[in-house]
């Protein structure tokens, strides 16, 4: 006799999962409760699947259909004659690839977000969906189909009497123009480095964590006031610009946007056109995708991270070992010795010329790796980094270096001379500490994901053990020394280890319960932390904490939908105070990015479902 098939897990009846009973999965009412009279009482958690196939087809039709548009656009529109309101942005041929046209938000849906990661796996599919939106960027003679529109953009005109003043540059400065042409009387429009200009970069360096940007800021700034082939690349500055914008919240710099954005997007395209500076360009390419994804402009976001891994792999980012600065340092002491052999890349790298710029270098390739990373859980799309154990792309370049804030360099100083060791010494932990984070955030969602388990169960679950240990013993001896870690970097963090516990437990939270004590615990926490938070927090809050939010609140939608038939009403009520914590802290920090406004209404959809399945407490 032919033995019965065991019912797949998660398809047995809420009524069987209470009692622990062995269930059929008969529909309408299976079995045990037809024989126990409980039909009443049967009803099964209905959790929507779709097909790997069905989800990426569905994704590439999307993709094409918006492409196949954006092609149909690329006729160029008459240029306006007046240029007195707008950015003086000459039409370049260079122009015809990097750019990122206008999206359609309504190109995804939010079933785009239903969950913090597809059930797909990003590895077996993620030169599908690249492929067909990033140009090969090592054929130089190749462009995309993307080109800019000829017509002069549109500025908003209401500058306050500061910003539309002309800005009296540094004396230094006026020697070094770009251009013979005079100067535009508008600040924004022209190169001269100014006051007004300063004070972007002061607003975006107290910022600056939150799009995993790292720099030597002395060195940063005072390059600003080199000849122009000196200089940080302008996509690169024009990209700290407009997130400096962006983070004012002033109504006179928020209007700049537009201008900065199409700056760095212009630059970007021409730098790849004439492989010039490409570390900034990938850098330039990393702010603006986190720039995308805070507005939820998903495609733009994915395009720009791309390209920025695939500009990292090319010049061999990825590969960073710390015998290599070793080795140069012998070399140029004078001892005989061999020199590191150059990086097996597309596009290789001159040795760096200081402790200060290998330093960047690395805090360049993790920026990319963390944009990458956490927001290919955000978004559901594949990672675009690699993350395999084939020499040429397996990750090896060494954990990130906190660059300290030294004090500007004086602008004749020689900017190639090496930096003394001091610069480096003293370093923090906090930016390896976010990269590990991230990395055990986005790991554990894709082991979520995965089709079939493999045996890294364990050995995750012990790794956020490790680190969260590891995180509060730091947050406990510091004694309120901002310096080593803030207020908000411990929740950040640890918000992400609670989010990647609830991804470890979530498949069996209905069936096993091991899982749903982990799931709430974890779920408990995030709430406790976003008690502690202040107002003013919310300001220097990583974006990606949002969807860790999110997925709190997931579980307690789902514990919801267990108790329906079933008197809870203590529990019932503590958890619907938890999510509407989650929601308050939602749509508090959509203030200041507005992605968490859109998790916070697909929460709010999700909870009126569920409710229609129970009787919530109304005392």
């Amino acid at each position: 006799m032919k033995a019965p098939t065991a019912l797949q897990r998660g398809m047995a009846c809420l009524c069987c999962r209470k009692r622990k009973m062995k269930c059929d999965g008969a529909r309408p009412v299976c079995a045990q409760c037809s024989k126990a009279n409980r039909a009443s009482e049967c009803q099964y958690y209905e959790k929507k699947r779709t097909s790997r196939t069905q989800l990426l087809q569905a994704k590439i039709t999307k993709l094409e259909a918006r492409l196949r548009e954006l092609e149909a656009e690329q006729s160029p529109e008459p240029s306006s004659s007046s240029a007195s309101q707008s950015p003086r942005l000459e039409t370049s041929s260079a122009s015809s690839s990097g750019y990122s046209p206008p999206f359609d938000p309504s190109m995804f849906s939010s079933s785009d977000l239903d969950r913090d990661y597809p059930h797909v796996s990003g590895d077996s599919m993620g030169n599908t969906v690249a492929d067909s939106l990033i140009p090969d960027f090592r054929d130089e003679t190749s462009a995309s189909g993307f080109s800019w529109p000829s017509g002069d953009l549109d500025f908003p005109p209401a500058i306050d009497d500061f910003l539309l003043a002309p800005c009296p540059s540094e004396p230094s400065s006026s020697r070094l123009r770009d251009s013979p042409s005079a100067p535009s009387a508008n600040w924004w429009e022209n190169d001269v480095f100014c006051e007004n200009k300063r004070m972007l970069l002061d607003i975006f360096f107290a910022h600056r964590h939150q799009c995993s940007f790292d720099v030597h800021v002395g060195r940063f700034k005072a390059a600003l006031l080199l000849p122009a082939a000196r200089k940080p690349h302008p996509s690169l500055v024009d990209a700290i610009y407009l997130l400096a914008c962006y983070f004012s919240r002033s109504p006179p710099l928020t209007a700049l946007e537009p201008h900065f954005l199409k700056r760095s997007l212009r630059g970007i395209s021409e730098a790849l056109q004439h492989s010039d500076r490409i570390v900034h360009v990938l850098q330039a390419s990393c702010l603006l995708a986190t720039y995308f994804f805070w507005h939820g402009r998903t495609l733009e976001g994915y395009y720009h991270s791309s390209i920025a891994a695939r500009l990292a792999v090319g010049l061999g980012l990825h590969q960073i070992r710390s015998t290599e600065w070793f080795q140069l340092q012998l070399v140029r002491a004078g001892y005989q010795q061999d020199a590191p052999a150059a990086l097996q890349a597309s596009v290789p790298l001159k040795p760096p010329l200081d402790e200060v710029e290998y330093a960047e270098r690395i805090a360049a390739f993790w920026q990319i790796f963390s944009v990458d990373r956490a927001w290919a859980v955000a978004t559901g799309l594949p990672t675009a980094l690699p993350d395999d154990d084939h020499p040429r792309s397996r990750i090896e370049t060494i954990w990130p270096v906190a660059i300290p804030d030294d004090p500007d360099p004086s602008v004749g100083a020689d900017m190639t001379r090496v930096i003394p060791d001091g610069h480096l010494s003293g370093s923090a932990p906090i930016v390896a500490l976010r990269v590990k984070a991230i990395a055990l955030f986005e790991r554990t969602a894709r082991f979520s994901a995965a089709p079939t388990k493999d045996d890294s169960h364990y050995s995750l679950e012990m790794s956020l053990t490790q680190f969260s240990a590891n995180l509060s013993n730091l947050s406990n001896q510091q004694f309120g020394l901002s310096y080593l870690i803030s207020a908000t970097d411990f929740v950040d963090m640890q918000t992400l280890i609670y989010a990647a516990t609830i991804h470890l437990h979530r498949d069996a939270l209905e069936t096993e319960s091991q899982s749903y004590q982990k799931c709430l615990w974890a779920a408990s926490a995030i709430t406790t932390l976003i008690r502690s938070i202040t107002d003013s927090d919310y300001d220097l809050l990583c974006p990606i904490i949002a969807t860790s939010w999110r997925a709190a609140a997931e579980v307690y939608l789902r514990i919801l939908a267990m108790s329906q038939g079933h008197t809870l009403p203590t529990t019932v009520e503590l958890i619907e105070q938890d999510i509407n914590t989650l929601i308050a802290a939602m749509q508090r920090l959509s203030c200041v990015f507005p992605i968490a406004g859109i998790y916070a209404s697909k929460v709010q959809e999700d909870r009126a479902i569920v409710a229609q399945t129970y009787m919530p407490s109304t005392a």
